[in-house]
This record gives structure tokens, C-alpha cells and sequence, in this order.
């Protein structure tokens, strides 16, 4: 899922203003989505740009992954504020991405002082977006956070199963475009199978590829953690069979001739019981003391 997919979808959900989001954000509700472009030898076009209820401005930037963000803020900043200079401006980075990320949120300079806030969608509680009548919201929901990942997405489901055909596919696609962020799209087709949903994913364009790329990596993981284990257990017995060896050298050179069942003793023991005896050696009178209790 390349990042033109998500930024279409958030776009998509964000075509009125996500009161009940921008609520938790900032405390005021939007009366008005700008739409703001500025010319410049680079394109620039921040991702949402409300006018607020206490006509401030506010300027929310979506980010999917860990990048630098200071400098595009300010430049945001001072072109948001350069077109409307008589307006507060809030700015917020709101990041939706799956990696942890805790990044500095402004400048401190010399000459510069520059602040906005930085806010992961995990640290908002999922509620806060299930109780808006907004279906959109409600699918934004599933990034937040959740003590019943299942209970939240069959909620948004259930919302989503009310909707006629094609807009129950468009909601759908949305809610699956999104889960990537959290990998919850085996959760989702899970969930949907399970309601009886109706949720053809092969006949649809943009989820079959996705479901399709979904099922190599879950593919890929499983050989990975398989050769993991293999090479971790590998490694286990190579250590021991050099400490059984190291052991019954030492062994024979203090004692000399070691009896066969001391051998298989030594041969058939637990690393913890290699450890013990080896630490016996130097002190012990005789060969049966290493191996007491």
C-alpha cells in the first residue's frame, strides 16, 4: 500500500470537518474546511485547514511515518498566516502511523522560536470517534486506542452493514485502507465474514492486491519466525554439545579414564547440570563429588 492510497482515503473521510475529532484535538468545533494551496516553486498543500468556532484557524498535518516535520511546519505556518494574518493559527501533526514515534514539536534557535503539537491517534480514546453520528469518524476509529480491538472493529461493521451496496464498498475499502496502518485487515475480513457481511474481497480492485500483498508478508513472517526458531534452537544445541565436550575433557584430565555411565551422564545432561559440574571441577576430591546433589 503505497502512501497516495492513504492520503486518498484520509482525504475522502476528511471532506467535512471531523467534529468530534477536532474536538479532542483543540476544543472547538469547525465551521468551515479551507481549501489551501500556494504557489511556490515546490507544490505546497497542507492536509486540512479549518476555520474554527472562535474564528482561529486550524491546521491539522497527517503523517504516516517518522520524518522530519519541523521545517514543513514552518512553512506552513508563515504561508497559513501570511493569507490570513488577522486569524490565530493552531497547528497540529497528527501521527496515524504504526512505527512509535516521539519527535521534537518545533525550532529553538537564536533567532527562532517556533512551536506546534505533535499528537499520536493512539493516545485518543476510540470512544471519543464511535460516539460521533459520523460514519467517517467512525472508521477513523479504528487507529485509536482500544481495550477490544475486535469489539471496535465489529462496531464499525455493524454501522458500516447499514449502508446501501456501493457505499457499504466505499465504507469498506476505507476501514481496510486504514487497518494496514494497525495490520487489522485479517482482522477485518475476519469480522465481516463472521456478520455475513457481504465482502467479496476478490472482486474488489483495490483490496484484492492488498489482501493479496497482506498474505505473502503474513507468509513471509511465518518462514521467518520458523527459520528464527530453527537457527535459535541450532545454536542452543551447538553450545551445549561444546560444553559436553569441554566437560568430559576436563574430566579425564583430572581423573583420567571416565567410566561409560559417567559419559552418558555427562552426554544426557541439562546445560544448567553442565554449568555445576564444570564449576566442581578445580575443588572436588574425587570424581563422584562433581556429581552429587
Amino acid at each position: 500500500m503505497n502512501r497516495s492510497q492513504y492520503d486518498t482515503t484520509f482525504k475522502d473521510l476528511f471532506q467535512q470537518p471531523p467534529q468530534c475529532l477536532l474536538q479532542a484535538l483543540i476544543g472547538h468545533r469547525a465551521i468551515r474546511h479551507l481549501n489551501v494551496e500556494f504557489a511556490s516553486t515546490m507544490k505546497r498543500l497542507p492536509d486540512l485547514v479549518f476555520v474554527m468556532d472562535d474564528q482561529s484557524i486550524s491546521h491539522v498535518e497527517l503523517q504516516g511515518s517518522p520524518e522530519e516535520m519541523r521545517w514543513r511546519m514552518l512553512i506552513y505556518y508563515a504561508m497559513i498566516r501570511q493569507r490570513f494574518p488577522e486569524r490565530p493559527l493552531t497547528q497540529i501533526v497528527l501521527y496515524v502511523g504504526h512505527e512509535s514515534w516521539r519527535p521534537g514539536s518545533g525550532i529553538q534557535e537564536t533567532a527562532l522560536q517556533f512551536q506546534y503539537r505533535v499528537i499520536d491517534i493512539r493516545d485518543l480514546d476510540c470512544r471519543v470517534l464511535m460516539e460521533s453520528p459520523v460514519l467517517e469518524e467512525n472508521i477513523l476509529a479504528i487507529l485509536c486506542k482500544t481495550t477490544d480491538q475486535k469489539e471496535t472493529i465489529r462496531a464499525i461493521l455493524s454501522r458500516i452493514s447499514l449502508l446501501t451496496e456501493n457505499a457499504r464498498a466505499d465504507a469498506l475499502t476505507k476501514l481496510v485502507v486504514l487497518s494496514r496502518l494497525r495490520r487489522l485487515e485479517t482482522v477485518i475480513q475476519e469480522e465481516a465474514n463472521e456478520m455475513s457481511l457481504v465482502f467479496n474481497v476478490m472482486e474488489n480492485d483495490v483490496l484484492r492486491p492488498l489482501f493479496q500483498k497482506t498474505q505473502r508478508e503474513s507468509e513471509q513472517r511465518g518462514e521467518q519466525r520458523g527459520e528464527q526458531r530453527g537457527e535459535q534452537r541450532g545454536e542452543q544445541r551447538g553450545e551445549q554439545k561444546g560444553k559436553t565436550e569441554i566437560l568430559l575433557r576436563l574430566l579425564q584430565k583430572r581423573f583420567g579414564v571416565l567410566p561409560e555411565s559417567i559419559r552418558a551422564q555427562v552426554t544426557s545432561a541439562s546445560p544448567d547440570e553442565l554449568t555445576a559440574w564444570s564449576d566442581r571441577i578445580l575443588e572436588a576430591e574425587s570424581l563422584q563429588a562433581i556429581f552429587q546433589r
